[in-house]
């Protein structure tokens, strides 16, 4: 039996990143293979070094730069955000931990040992998620895999999370250039992650689905362990940036147009009243929900999946993400979900296709696994 090893972003506080995490050791498995998530330990000087960009600084100006950025982090706007942060992943941890635990099959592995893993497995995939946002990984190579040899190394739907890699400092470009260089095979999210690889490689990597739409609705519903049943009607809000007070009032509005309650899933800010779900119910809630209002990718990708009338506002703290939403909805030809304050909803909920987005879903699916098969699976065979 083949054995993979799959490096993604750790941390039980994001029901994308668990359900992606999920979803491809489950599709992986479906072709008789033995997948393992690699939980990666690191010590305080390793982040202290991370943080200080040791080894990528060229010159005053990239000193300054790294200087600013972590001083921004000491303003008492950043220390309440950052302490706001902090409360949300301690309301989620265990709960989202215990579904990790029973779900994802994990090995957890000092950093200074993994070069130890290579002999354990046939090859590693990096991915889904923002693996390689620069802001999160920096210079830490980790992520693309620098502890086996380059042909065990590839990657599946890996996202950027940004559409340029920044300026500074000056030695982040090289540093991408140089991991990127040595996969065994690339493959990205988006579009634009695909147009960032040629721009600094002069490579294709071809445009992968998340890992979540490989499975069906019927697969979801069953390997989630999910009834279908349906309770008091509802509408569900999942925002991960904080939900400004005119959205809220819009949301209430048609809320109560519709006599619909309203249930709120903690995102990425602490708030009370919020259900702080495990990946399981997260899902069962878009599921059950008759509509969702969201400013999430995954948020949106589950809508899509359950057939569920879904809202999508860009994020109030201004991350770059909106665009992949709107490719997102673009690709199943749900534009009507795309929505700012102020927009007609009433009219928008009549435009939703969900049996045109369930062939579109047959197909991406159909190509998903047609890469892990063919350009992963079947690649690693041929090396040998």
């Amino acid at each position: 039996m083949k054995k993979i090893g799959i490096i993604t972003l750790n941390g039980e506080f994001n029901y994308g990143n668990r359900l992606q995490n999920f979803a491809l050791q489950k599709v992986l498995e479906s072709y008789n293979v033995q997948a393992d998530t690699i939980e990666i330990k690191t010590n305080r000087l390793h982040n202290l070094k991370k943080h200080l960009w040791i080894g990528g600084i060229h010159g005053i100006s990239d000193f300054n730069q790294m200087l600013k950025k972590n001083f921004s982090k000491m303003t008492p706007s950043s220390i309440v955000r950052r302490k706001n942060y902090r409360a949300m992943q301690a309301a989620k941890w265990g709960i989202i931990g215990r579904f990790s635990q029973k779900n994802i099959s994990t090995l957890k592995v000092e950093k200074k040992y993994l070069d130890h893993l290579e002999q354990h497995y046939d090859l590693f995939i990096v991915g889904s998620d923002q693996v390689w946002n620069p802001h999160i990984i920096e210079f830490d190579p980790t992520h693309f895999l620098d502890f086996i040899p380059k042909e065990k190394r590839y990657s599946y739907s890996a996202s950027f999370g940004v559409e340029q890699l920044p300026k500074k400092p000056h030695g982040l470009k090289d540093h991408y250039r140089r991991y990127l260089q040595q996969m065994a095979y690339l493959s990205v999210r988006e579009a634009s992650g695909a147009k960032l690889v040629e721009e600094l490689t002069g490579e294709n990597a071809d445009v992968a689905p998340d890992p979540t739409l490989l499975l069906s609705k019927d697969e979801w519903h069953r390997e989630l362990g999910i009834t279908g049943a349906k309770g008091s009607r509802f509408l569900l809000i999942y925002f991960v940036s904080e939900l400004s007070a005119e959205i809220y009032e819009e949301i209430q509005r048609f809320a109560k147009k519709k006599q619909l309650q309203i249930v709120q899933i903690m995102g990425d800010t602490f708030g009370e009243g919020r259900i702080v779900a495990d990946p399981q119910q997260f899902v069962e809630l878009i599921a059950q929900a008759e509509y969702v209002f969201t400013d999430s990718f995954h948020g949106s990708v589950f809508s899509i999946i359950m057939q569920t009338p879904f809202f999508v506002y860009e994020r109030t703290d201004h991350q770059e993400i909106y665009t992949r939403i709107e490719s997102l909805t673009r690709q199943f030809h749900m534009e009507c979900a795309n929505v700012s304050v102020g927009d007609e909803l009433t009219e928008k909920e009549s435009l939703f296709d969900f049996e045109q987005s369930e062939r579109l879903l047959e197909n991406v699916r159909e190509r998903g696994r047609q890469l892990i098969e063919q350009k992963i699976l079947n690649h690693s065979k041929a090396e040998k």
